[in-house]
């Protein structure tokens, strides 16, 4: 089981970070679903838990990674990047997924969502699911980094919803939203500058 890293729960939020380099020591089942079980109290809206989540194998993470290398070259290539480029950054992406010792992905599923005859109320059902999964998300990443993992958000999977699906064999009605890679740091996630209080703060 991973240690403990911070004393307090705002300590705990001031340190996370997202981390890229992983040690290969496995991240035990039991300590996923541990963290999985605590995520389910998250908020959401009519208590729906829009949230999914699919624990990857080793050979999910690497069916996922060629899948969405794959669709990375499409998208690149139809934007005229040179070729070594394609190659540069899918195989980065690959090995950055294939290599983790641990990944889930969550999806979007608008299973109990009230549905609205006005488009205007029902875009705005589906913007409160989103943001309540970014709300398990953090959720997940608070949990992980008390239990001394890292993780890394990867937003790819949006980009590629049908690779995905298929790569992994869902269903669907679930909408890739997020691929969370685990693992215990081989480094310190970087430090990066936040905006100024001022900025992101105002009083009227």
């Amino acid at each position: 089981m991973g240690r403990m890293v911070a004393t307090s729960f705002r300590e705990l939020v001031l340190t996370r970070r997202s981390v890229r380099m992983f040690r290969q020591d496995p991240v035990s089942p039991d300590l996923i679903g541990d963290l999985l079980t605590a995520v389910q109290w998250a908020p959401s809206p009519h208590n729906t838990q829009p949230w999914r989540f699919t624990i990857l194998s080793e050979s999910g993470r690497h069916r996922l990674a060629t899948a969405m290398a794959l669709a990375l070259a499409r998208d690149l290539e139809a934007g005229g990047v040179p070729g070594r480029e394609i190659a540069r950054q899918t195989g980065r992406s690959r090995l950055r997924i294939a290599s983790a010792p641990a990944a889930l992905l969550c999806s979007l599923s608008g299973d109990g969502l009230r549905e609205y005859s006005d488009e205007r109320l029902s875009a705005l059902e589906w913007q409160m699911a989103v943001q309540s999964v970014g709300g398990a998300l953090q959720t997940l990443f608070l949990l992980a980094h008390e239990r001394g993992l890292g993780t890394c958000w990867m937003a790819a999977p949006m980009y590629c919803p049908d690779d995905v699906r298929l790569a992994l064999d869902l269903p669907a009605d679930e909408h890739p939203q997020a691929l969370v890679l685990l693992g215990f740091p081989d480094q310190p996630g970087k430090v990066r500058a936040r905006r100024p209080f001022d900025e992101v703060v105002r009083h009227r």
